[in-house]
């Protein structure tokens, strides 16, 4: 009778619910298993027992490798880490023998590393970059300013608007540090349809297609592409009294005393390929079409006018004519930067057809 009643009083205990108490802990389960354990001390068998730091070129390998990394974020860090200890690393070798000595990463190398992430999408790594770049010496990238400029001219007509809105800051930090020597080679007519297109220039005088206007709204965003539209054309055509090695029509400087009245006509020229545009060394296709001669890829101040005026690219000069004037009618800021183009380009046109 007793054995009943306990058996009966263990099966409710099933259904019943349990009492909780303030301050006293839960009832564990019947099935509870402790997996706690002590230990005094983790030993990894791959730990490091070196007490010296990586060495800096290591380090500059093992952050270069990261800036292909899926992380946005470890990509800045890596290009933060970068900006802060390559360019004082670049400028001590540059006294000596370059990449020799230090075991640094070489500048072909570096500018391979660094190029691809002016595509990138995340805005945060492309001003990172951009900041990296302006501390890099000049005297090691003018070497691949053509390599350079691909991927500058690859994010102006990039599908990404982000893209081509920051692609005209790499432009104007290119120009900054190679000069004149970004508009060789075609880069002149490069730069300029590049710009045509990020500011929605895209149709030409004369073919039956419009040119679009940037919206009053899109402002912000053309701004600082008249800006540097307005540099590249003061660089590519204003004749500059003080660029060496050019002299032009209104060249008003001093010649060293002593030295003879056409002392400048007779010194060594300044660039590279100066009879280019006589056609000397070309194919005689290249040369020749339709019974015209072509000029070659415009390299000084004179073919880069010619070239915008009355040669191949006087289509891109209607249309920047026309864009910028439409602007300038809107007034405002935009207006007082798409002024500042016009004069460039009318001072340009009245040279231009006085020649």
């Amino acid at each position: 009778m007793g054995s009943s009643a306990k058996r009966k009083r263990e099966k409710q205990r099933d259904f019943q619910k349990p009492k909780l108490k303030v301050g006293k802990a839960r009832a564990k389960a019947d099935n509870f298993t402790n997996t706690s354990f002590r230990s005094k001390a983790i030993t990894l068998p791959t730990q490091s027992l070196h007490t010296t730091a990586p060495s800096t070129a290591s380090s500059f390998t093992h952050h270069l490798s990261l800036l292909t990394h899926h992380s946005a974020t470890t990509r800045r860090e890596s290009l933060s880490y970068l900006k802060t200890h390559l360019p004082a690393a670049l400028s001590v070798t540059a006294s000596t023998t370059p990449n020799a000595i230090s075991n640094l990463p070489t500048i072909s190398s570096l500018i391979s590393s660094l190029l691809p992430l002016i595509l990138d999408p995340s805005a945060s790594v492309r001003t990172q970059l951009l900041t990296l770049l302006v501390h890099l010496p000049h005297t090691h990238l003018v070497l691949h300013t053509r390599k350079i400029l691909l991927f500058v001219n690859s994010a102006m007509t990039h599908i990404s608007s982000d893209i081509r809105m920051d692609s005209t800051k790499f432009l104007d930090w290119l120009l900054g540090a190679s000069g004149e020597e970004l508009f060789s080679a075609g880069g002149w007519g490069v730069c300029l349809r590049g710009l045509c297109g990020c500011l929605g220039f895209g149709g030409t005088a004369g073919e039956g297609s419009s040119v679009i206007v940037p919206k009053v709204q899109d402002g912000k965003a053309a701004l600082p592409h008249l800006a540097v539209l307005t540099k590249v054309l003061e660089a590519g055509m204003v004749d500059r009294q003080d660029v060496e090695g050019e002299v032009g029509a209104g060249d008003r400087r001093r010649r060293p005393d002593g030295l003879h009245a056409s002392y400048e006509v007779h010194k060594l020229p300044s660039r590279s390929n100066v009879y280019a545009s006589l056609g000397l060394f070309g194919t005689l296709g290249g040369v020749y079409r339709g019974g015209v001669l072509q000029e070659a890829d415009p390299e000084d101040r004179d073919s880069r006018i010619r070239y915008l005026i009355g040669g191949p690219g006087r289509g891109m000069f209607d249309s920047l004519v026309l864009g910028l004037e439409r602007l300038k009618k809107g007034g405002g800021e935009m207006g007082r930067a798409a002024g500042k183009a016009l004069v460039v380009l009318e001072a340009a046109d009245r040279e231009g057809g006085s020649c």
